[in-house]
């Protein structure tokens, strides 16, 4: 079975971290939207080549994309009816992977599968499966 390319991937990708980490309005989507044009690289070709050539992709989170191991605690505040909370970007990178599993799918690729795997507290792997 053949793998698509990874500008494919890479393309793929972006849309969904728009789509999961994006709220909709340009303007305040437009810092996500940038970082999403510089920091989204084809493994083997990114700057700082962590992942190397083998790898589908190497994504940068120091300039507006989340982090895949992000832990966001928000504290109560009974003024207004809110208990606290938290919320892990693990969860919603997990939608990412889902969507982009999805439209390879749509695209002719059935099987082929991509995950993304934390490497360090700024970068995000994206390898084959």
């Amino acid at each position: 079975m053949s793998r698509p390319s990874k500008p494919t991937v890479r393309r793929l990708y972006k849309k969904a971290l728009l789509a999961v980490f994006g709220c909709g309005e340009k303007d305040l989507d437009a810092g996500l939207v940038a970082a999403l044009k510089s920091d989204v690289h084809c493994a083997g070709s990114a700057p700082g080549n962590w992942c190397g050539p083998d790898g589908a992709l190497e994504i940068y989170c120091e300039s507006g994309i989340p982090n895949a191991t992000d832990i966001n605690e928000f504290p109560p505040m009974p003024e207004f009816g809110y208990k606290g909370g938290c919320s892990y970007n693990s969860d919603r990178w997990a939608k990412v992977d889902a969507l982009v599993n999805s439209g390879l799918n749509a695209l002719g690729y059935p099987g082929v599968v991509v995950y993304h795997e934390p490497y360090n507290s700024a970068v995000v792997a994206v390898a084959w499966v």
